[in-house]
């Protein structure tokens, strides 16, 4: 008995481990430019592979058929046939269904492999109707990179919504001055630069008595800054450490909340500052 289950244990194992399962996605292009979605789901065992494909994917005439043929480990290849239609969305007779005929072969580097080839197209009497080729991607990879490009897309929408805020009128600080702003959301965003020609101007940024920024050189490139804000006031000073090859010191200073920009310059004399309130 104990032999028997080991042989059997076995048996089921040699079985498990001779199939290999296929997921793949992409399209169909005919010879007259359109393209079609199209996904194949394949298991192959001892060269022989059976499972199903999808064209029209998530459309009304979506198609679900029935796919079998042989796998050819010399030269890794496909040939592939639709036999029959499993389900349908399309509303359209079954004599007019055109069932694929396919070749395909693994394309691409180790690792990101392609499946690619030629196919044509037949009716149920044998007259052609389609040709073209097949151009697959593995699932999980496409998915993949599709994931990648809507989260890139998601970014640029964000980045468009900051761009679209409301952006008021530039206000001035000068020596000893300050400014007031109500604030909606916990953070800050903070900005600074220097937007003419760079003259060698550095500053001190102090953020609630916090030196965030000390004997800093301003550049072209803007200096981004985040900072947790603490409840009700919040005290943004700004203090010239030199007068760089054209005095004043200036600078420029952009301060982001969730629906609005301040933009702000500036005019400093040697050791003077100017102050930023901050109100949340």
């Amino acid at each position: 008995m104990k032999y028997l289950i080991t042989f059997l244990l076995l048996l089921i194992g040699n079985i498990t481990f001779s199939q290999n399962t296929f997921s793949y996605l992409g399209t169909l292009l005919l010879s007259n430019k359109t393209s079609i979605s199209f996904s194949l789901e394949l298991i192959e065992q001892k060269g022989v592979v059976n499972g199903y494909s999808i064209t029209n994917i998530g459309l009304e005439d979506e198609t679900k058929s029935e796919i079998s043929g042989l796998y050819f480990k010399s030269d890794k290849s496909f040939q592939l046939q639709e036999t029959q239609i499993l389900s349908t969305k399309s509303e359209a007779a079954i004599n007019t269904f055109c069932y694929i005929n396919m070749t395909l072969s693994f394309k691409g580097k180790f690792g990101s492999k392609r499946l690619e080839g030629d196919f044509t197209g037949n009716f149920l009497d044998s007259t052609q109707c389609a040709s073209g080729k097949i151009i697959l991607m593995e699932k999980k990879k496409l998915e993949k990179k599709i994931s990648k490009i809507k989260k890139k897309i998601e970014k640029q929408i964000e980045e468009e919504k900051l761009d679209s805020t409301q952006i008021l009128q530039t206000q001035i600080l000068k020596d000893g001055d300050d400014f007031t702003i109500n604030w909606e959301s916990n953070k800050l965003k903070l900005f600074i630069w220097d937007a003419n020609k760079e003259d060698g101007d550095k500053i001190q940024l102090t953020i609630n008595g916090n030196i965030i920024l000390d004997d800093f050189e301003t550049k072209n490139k803007r200096k981004k800054i985040k900072y947790k804000l603490q409840d009700e006031e919040n005290i943004i000073e700004i203090k010239a450490t030199n007068l760089g090859n054209s005095p004043p010191n200036t600078s420029r200073i952009e301060l982001v909340d969730s629906k609005t920009k301040y933009p702000i310059i500036t005019q400093l004399t040697l050791e003077k500052s100017a102050i930023i309130k901050v109100i949340k």
